[in-house]
């Protein structure tokens, strides 16, 4: 049988208040203390279920993710689950559950409204997909723990977290550069919705811009079947560029078909690069060189914040964490 919280108690010559402070991370309570008192419980075998530790808190123990959940958007960003995934196991931990809910941004500001009034949760994960100036009004007037996921495309006092994109940028193109490329073309999304192509290329932009050289950009590319068909077209001119960097998987693929199609060879005629490990690269023939951001530990990072932010409301955050990694591959 495992130890009451009063045995926990009596052995670390504490209250039971403290006890339950040092296990929920209260700040109220030193760091050395909460090591120690954790240190006993698990000696002592003692297991504090999720229900006594909302209850203790006076909270509900649960912290909802809102994104846009439409069909298919598992293919379309597969960063989310991985950022999913990072706060639950962080959560879980701490005796929360985290609770994933469709909220389309047409309607978020009411459905964001609403979820803050009802008190159904704890705190609000948001992803950016979803926010607009109107939603921001909303977080603006509230008190209610949120951190939005991804940094807003316009001036703020939101709290949010985000990966730094023109770090990614700066990285691949100072990557490309020391092997020894200059004509490079740069594959990208819709440059009125694609905010984090539009970081990546501020990125590039800077690292070749030392070197005054230019990069050509081609935007409004959504699909495989457009990446394929701008390729074959990138292929037909006299003089191809030397390297194909593609925002992400989806476009890496139809620009590798491409390629393939004309016969030419992967590295030795022209080269391709992308974005995102996941959920290709690593796959294709030949693998290919990619820029990879560590979601799941953001995932992690914004669970850590938004619990913060329940024990400290007025605490705010505008940054970025995680460092991009290179993943040398064949394709280079």
């Amino acid at each position: 049988m495992s130890a009451t919280i009063y045995e926990l108690a009596s052995k670390a010559g504490v209250s039971i208040s403290t006890v339950s402070k040092a296990l929920n991370d209260s700040y109220s309570i030193s760091e050395k203390t909460k090591q120690r008192i954790r240190e006993m419980a698990e000696e002592m075998g003692y297991l504090p279920n999720a229900r006594a530790r909302s209850f203790a808190r006076q909270k509900n123990g649960i912290i909802i993710f809102g994104a846009d959940l439409s069909k298919g958007v598992g293919f379309e960003n597969p960063h989310m689950f991985e950022i999913v995934t990072g706060a639950e196991r962080y959560l879980s931990d701490k005796g929360y559950s985290l609770i994933l809910k469709h909220i389309p941004k047409d309607t978020a500001p009411e459905s964001v409204k609403e979820l803050i009034q009802s008190n159904e949760a704890d705190g609000l994960i948001l992803h950016a997909g979803i926010l607009t100036k109107q939603l921001s009004y909303v977080l603006g007037k509230e008190t209610y723990p949120y951190l939005i996921i991804g940094k807003p495309d316009f001036a703020n006092t939101l709290s949010w977290m985000d990966v730094s994109h023109e770090s990614a940028g700066q990285m691949a193109a100072n990557y490309l550069l020391d092997k020894g490329y200059r004509r490079i073309v740069f594959l990208m999304g819709d440059e009125n919705k694609d905010q984090i192509s539009l970081r990546r290329l501020d990125g590039i932009n800077i690292a070749f811009g030392e070197e005054e050289l230019f990069v050509e950009t081609i935007a409004g590319i959504s699909s495989y079947e457009k990446s394929r068909a701008v390729t074959e077209e990138i292929l037909k001119r006299d003089k191809i560029p030397e390297v194909i960097l593609c925002t992400n998987n989806y476009l890496s693929i139809g620009c590798l078909q491409s390629i393939h199609a004309k016969n030419l060879r992967i590295p030795e005629d022209i080269a391709i690069m992308t974005f995102d490990n996941y959920p290709f690269s690593m796959l294709l023939e030949p693998t290919l060189t990619a820029i990879e951001v560590d979601m799941f530990e953001m995932g992690t990072q914004a669970a850590r914040f938004i619990l913060q932010k329940i024990k400290k409301p007025n605490l705010l955050t505008q940054s970025f964490c995680t460092t991009p990694l290179l993943l040398e591959r064949e394709s280079t």
